[in-house]
């Protein structure tokens, strides 16, 4: 063997011993206390399908939740949040454990409220996000921190706020379960603006079942409570709505559910300015 291979072969060991004891120093020590790493309030947004539990003819019916954690960096949790199923509106207080594992990354968030649900974790971006998929339940969904509180109609006040998100109509009987004639998908994009005078006002592109409908008008009223969730009423296109939603860290984003029933409707707004 040459020089040359030898030379070659000696810097290569130093790298990889260099980059074992990297890799070792990055161990579970620096993070003695996983549970700590979850300390502060997250809104949540969830979408998935029930797949059981109401009536033989309820299962594969589509859902959407929004709503809040607050995790006190020692295992517990508790919170609120909101349940569009298949078009009915469905309030709920939570509450339940949380387990970050050694690694810092992973975890279970269990609520034990209700009828119970665990979520298997990924917490990304030191903490700031956590990403969900449902143990018991075909779900997924998104946490981040919310806003700090007390919050009021100035923490949106003078914001416009961008949007891309995706529904269903429920067609047919209003008050059947599951809905007869079933759901028609849509998709819509916009943008709305929280005035300083309580008003909101914007412009929304909808495709509904194929049928694009754009430059549609958005005007309303929204109110901020000092836990930084809130509601707003509004007309889009003339037809009335209203959502509930959770204000995120520096008022940047905000997660919106549908309130009337018929929409299963929930999304985010992303803040243009």
């Amino acid at each position: 063997m040459n020089n040359n291979n030898l030379r070659w072969l000696a810097g290569a060991a130093v790298l990889v011993l260099a980059l074992s004891l990297g890799a070792s120093a990055q161990t579970p020590d620096d993070c003695s206390d996983p549970n700590s790493i979850l300390n502060s309030t997250y809104g949540w947004q969830l979408e998935g399908r029930f797949e059981a539990g109401v009536s033989a003819n309820a299962a594969d019916a589509p859902l959407v939740s929004v709503g809040y954690f607050t995790f006190d960096g020692n295992g517990n949790f508790s919170g609120a949040h909101d349940t569009n199923l298949a078009g009915r509106l469905v309030p709920h207080s939570d509450f339940g454990t949380y387990t970050v594992n050694p690694d810092c990354t992973t975890g279970t968030i269990s609520r034990t409220s209700g009828a119970g649900f665990i979520m298997a974790i990924v917490i990304v971006g030191s903490g700031e996000e956590i990403k969900f998929v449902g143990v018991n339940g075909v779900a997924y969904g998104t946490l981040r921190r919310m806003a700090a509180a007390p919050c009021s109609a100035s923490t949106l006040a003078g914001k416009s706020y961008g949007y891309a998100t995706h529904g269903l109509m429920g067609s047919g009987a209003p008050d059947a379960f599951p809905r007869i004639g079933g759901f028609v998908p849509f998709t819509n994009a916009g943008l709305i603006s929280f005035q300083s005078d309580g008003n909101v006002s914007g412009m929304d592109n909808l495709n509904l079942g194929g049928v694009f409908m754009p430059g549609q008008s958005i005007a309303g009223t929204y109110s901020v409570n000092p836990d930084c969730t809130g509601t707003t009423t509004l007309t889009i296109g003339g037809v009335g709505h209203s959502w509930n939603f959770v204000i995120l860290e520096g008022g940047e984003e905000v997660f919106f559910i549908a309130t009337p029933s018929g929409l299963v409707w929930a999304g985010t707004l992303t803040a243009i300015n």
